[in-house]
């Protein structure tokens, strides 16, 4: 299968980057998308059925040299791949934080004590030293 290459650039004032759906999450293309809301509309669509299309364009109120924008296009490159991480810890952690969670509203019902002494709690204490 072709893949279709598409260029990140800035055109006429916008900003326009291709996220790949086969290593973007919708989820952490909208997470970033939001932090630029302050100063760009912000418009995500499908290029195609394997790319997300992201425009930038400056709010009317602001103005943007072609050298501003250029960094912004730079820095939303960084941050997607930012956001796509974080999506993928939290998927890789759900588990431990709702153990977590469970724990801390479980009133006492899963205490144990740990298994040794509390001179020793992990267990090195060997006859000879006694």
């Amino acid at each position: 299968m072709e893949r279709n290459s598409y260029r990140n650039e800035v055109i006429e004032g916008e900003i326009i980057v291709f996220a790949e759906k086969s290593l973007y999450s919708k989820d952490a293309v909208f997470k970033c998308m939001y932090w630029y809301g302050d100063k760009f509309h912000v418009s995500v669509s499908e290029a195609d059925s394997t790319a997300y299309r992201i425009v930038l364009k400056p709010n009317d109120t602001l103005q943007f040299e072609s050298v501003d924008l250029e960094l912004f296009r730079q820095k939303l490159e960084r941050d997607l791949i930012d956001f796509n991480l974080r999506d993928i810890v939290t998927k890789e952690t759900r588990n431990v934080r709702d153990l977590l969670i469970a724990k801390a509203f479980s009133n006492g019902e899963f205490e144990e004590l740990p298994p040794g002494e509390v001179s020793d709690p992990v267990g090195f204490t060997t006859d000879i030293l006694h």
